[in-house]
């Protein structure tokens, strides 16, 4: 169940500054924003590459300061030459017109030379100390990959500390060679018949778990409800994520941090 304390405790990501939603939309002062304010809303993204995106990943990109039209350096970088060779930027800035909050960032890759079952790493990296929100979230690591095929491995346990609530859930496992990063998906967990599902993998006892819809939808200028983890931990067959929950949409996340958890069957 979702507790009122948690509702009534939201900040803005950008800003230490709480506030009841139904009295009063917060704003911020300028002067903490920056010229632009810039942030990714999450600094991990999972993505699953397919035909229908043209050879092209758009990244959300959102700002705190919409007065004007403003342009954002961006770099991508890789460990690997070879995701290099595969994924670049066609344009060196994300552009935001004047009044809007959010643009897309374009990443170009060959969907014919993508690798089944392989990881692609990179980061994205907004440049420019002035142009970036205190939220500091100006590097986004993406994992890109081909969609996976999950089968069932039975029921787990969810435990939720922002819901205050433990349940049995389904999960699944991607079906791949032992010698691969273990790719989980927990059906459903917070808010049953959304769709909404929590995607996680798993590689040499490190966790890799990206900001994801739980399916509550807060309201409708506010929009969905997502968690955001921000440290991980595994011990056994349990693998936690200490999380924020956060309105990418309106730019604004729940006050403190919440240690969310599944035990595998």
């Amino acid at each position: 169940m979702k507790n009122i304390k948690y509702i009534i405790s939201l900040v803005f990501l950008l800003a230490l500054l709480s506030c009841n939603k139904d009295a009063v939309m917060p704003t911020i002062d300028s002067a903490n924003i920056g010229t632009v304010g810039a942030a990714f809303a999450s600094p991990v993204l999972v993505y699953n590459l397919k035909a229908t995106d043209n050879n092209v990943i758009k990244v959300l990109v959102y700002r705190g300061n919409t007065k004007a039209a403003a342009s954002v350096p961006v770099t991508l970088t890789s460990a690997s030459s070879g995701t290099l060779a595969l994924f670049s930027l066609p344009v060196s800035n994300v552009e935001f017109a004047a009044g809007e909050g959010s643009a897309y960032l374009s990443v170009n890759y060959t969907m014919a030379s993508i690798a089944p079952a392989k990881k692609y790493t990179f980061a994205l990296t907004l440049v420019g100390d002035d142009l970036i929100s205190p939220s500091k979230i100006s590097v986004m690591t993406v994992n890109a990959q081909l969609p996976l095929a999950y089968i069932s491995l039975g029921t787990g346990s969810y435990t939720s500390e922002f819901y205050e609530t433990t349940a049995n859930v389904a999960v699944l496992k991607a079906d791949l060679p032992t010698t691969l990063p273990s790719y989980y998906r927990i059906i459903e967990p917070y808010e049953p018949g959304s769709g909404a599902n929590i995607d996680f993998s798993v590689d040499n006892g490190v966790i890799t778990i990206a900001s994801q819809n739980i399916g509550w939808l807060y309201s409708a200028s506010y929009g969905y409800v997502y968690v955001t983890p921000q440290t991980t931990s595994v011990s056994g067959k349990t693998y936690t994520w200490v999380s924020k929950f956060t309105l990418p949409t309106a730019g604004m996340a729940f006050g403190g941090t919440y240690a969310e958890s599944v035990t595998l069957p």
